[in-house]
């Protein structure tokens, strides 16, 4: 009976692990039958398409929740060193989000206006990380976010007695304007005009090095996945 139940357990354990990892991997095939189109070619055919130019803003740019840099949209992570079922530690995830104004993307011969939706975007951009320790005081920036927000409450004491634990990371990416970035999604026309929306993939990578940098993520969480799914599947045949 339980190893019946280990068995169950690793091999829920292992699934969840597998969608987390291959749900990164979902868009690559439509990256690597796609061309890299200006964006004055691009038709209102609600098609997938990719493109690069440089990245212009159309409204007052937004602050980014880290560093105030203002930028046209950003994605940002919260993380915390805690104790966990497998030694010595694992990385919880506290808060996340994302927010953006639409901008343009100019090529030499035209541009296209992007809308990316409030939470149906990736962005895989260079990323800016700021580390605090558990008894430490990010940055005023930062500190002054952590403040507005509920979700982010002060490291819990028992963990932070701990050594090395409740260390947080602070993760911010960004589209900053007058950079170039290859965006991949649907094409639509609004007011007459062509857009970019959809579930937006933005970088500033060239596609082979996006393509590599999302297989190289999900190479971990697929071997860890692997190895419950295989010991699940022992314990049940036993």
């Amino acid at each position: 009976m339980l190893v019946t139940a280990l068995g169950v357990l690793s091999l829920v354990l292992g699934t969840v692990i597998a969608w987390y990892a291959l749900r990164s991997l979902v868009v690559v095939p439509k990256l690597l039958r796609a061309d890299v189109t200006p964006p004055a070619d691009i038709e209102p055919d609600n098609s997938f398409v990719v493109c690069r130019g440089t990245a212009t803003a159309t409204d007052d740019a937004v602050a980014s929740p880290f560093t105030g840099t203002r930028c046209v949209g950003f994605e940002f992570a919260v993380s915390e060193r805690q104790p966990g079922p497998l030694p010595p530690w694992f990385v919880a995830s506290i808060d996340d989000g994302v927010s953006s104004i639409p901008f343009r993307l100019s090529g030499q011969a035209g541009d296209i206006d992007v809308n990316p939706p409030s939470r149906r975007f990736s962005l895989d951009t260079n990323a800016t990380v700021i580390k605090a320790g558990s008894n430490e005081t990010p940055p005023k920036r930062t500190q002054q976010f952590v403040e507005k927000h509920d979700r982010l409450n002060p490291v819990a004491g028992w963990i932070s007695m701990i050594p090395g634990m409740g260390t947080r990371r602070y993760v911010e990416r960004r589209i900053d304007p007058n950079e170039e970035y290859l965006i991949a999604g649907q094409t639509a026309q609004r007011n007459g005009k062509t857009e970019l929306t959809g579930n937006l993939v933005i970088t500033n990578k060239s596609l082979r090095q996006f393509v590599l940098s999302r297989l190289k993520r999900a190479a971990f969480p697929a071997l860890v996945a692997t190895f419950f799914v295989a010991v699940g599947g022992a314990l049940l045949l036993v």
